[in-house]
């Protein structure tokens, strides 16, 4: 996954912002510096509702294809 992906949660794992359920659809736009990541992405995700979610691990995203 990288930044501009349309994503949908599929879970949400330790965001403390908000909840977003699983199939919520989102933008990727950001990659977000952490680092317990150690081999794994992290990224900054604007959903469709408006709402921000600042640290997204890539195992709690699947990319949608058109």
């Amino acid at each position: 996954m990288k930044v501009g992906d349309l994503v949908k949660s599929i879970f949400l794992h330790g965001d403390t912002r908000g909840y977003y359920p699983s199939g919520h659809m989102g933008i990727i736009v950001a990659k977000v510096d952490e680092p317990r990541a150690l081999h794994n992405d992290v990224f900054r995700v604007l959903w469709v509702c408006g709402g921000v979610s600042e640290s997204m691990w890539d195992y709690d995203l699947k990319k949608v294809s058109a």
